[in-house]
C-alpha cells in the first residue's frame, strides 16, 4: 500500500510542476505577442520612409498586429493562465500536505486501510482542484513542459528523499 501512496504523491507532484511549466510557457507566449504588437506598431510609425519601397509588406503586418490585439485577450490559454496561477498555489499545499503524510506514514505503523483512505483524500482533493480551476477543460500535452515537468519532479524527489 505504501507503493500505491508513493505512485500518488509522484502522481501529484509531476502535475505540480507540469502546471508550473504550462505558465512559465505560456507567459513566453504572451510576451512574444505583445513584443510583436508593440514591435509592428512602433516600426510602422518609424518607418515611414519605406512605406513607399514595401506598401503591401507594411500594410499586411499592421493589420496582423491589429488582428492580434483584437482577439488576444478572447484567446482561450488566458483563462487557463489565470486558472494555472491558482492552481499553483493550491497544489503546492496540496504536496506539502501529502509529503507530511508520507513522513507519518513512515514514522507510525500505519494500516492498509488508514493509508487507503489517505490516498482517498488527497486524490479527491486533487479532482475538486481541478473541477474548481479548469471546470472540464484540460491542459494540452506540450512535450517541452512536459519533459521539464518530469527533470523538476526527479529533482525535487531527489532533494527530499536521496537514495
Amino acid at each position: 500500500m505504501r507503493e500505491t501512496y508513493w505512485n500518488c504523491y509522484k502522481k501529484i507532484a509531476y502535475q505540480f510542476f507540469y502546471y508550473k511549466r504550462f505558465q512559465i510557457f505560456l507567459n513566453a507566449v504572451n510576451n512574444g505577442i505583445t513584443a510583436f504588437c508593440g514591435l509592428t506598431a512602433l516600426s510602422s510609425v518609424a518607418a515611414w520612409g519605406l512605406w513607399k519601397s514595401y506598401p503591401l509588406l507594411w500594410s499586411f503586418l499592421i493589420c496582423m498586429a491589429q488582428l492580434v490585439q483584437a482577439i488576444f485577450p478572447k484567446l482561450p490559454y488566458n483563462d487557463m493562465l489565470c486558472s494555472t496561477k491558482f492552481m499553483i498555489c493550491s497544489l503546492d499545499k496540496l504536496l506539502l500536505s501529502i509529503r507530511h503524510s508520507w513522513l507519518e506514514i513512515d514514522v507510525y505503523d500505519y494500516t492498509d486501510e488508514h493509508i487507503l483512505e489517505i490516498i482517498a483524500k488527497y486524490e479527491a482533493q486533487y479532482s475538486e482542484l481541478v473541477s474548481q480551476f479548469y471546470s472540464g477543460t484540460y491542459l494540452p500535452e506540450i512535450r517541452y513542459c512536459e519533459k521539464k515537468a518530469e527533470e523538476e519532479c526527479i529533482a525535487y524527489f531527489n532533494t527530499y528523499y536521496p537514495q
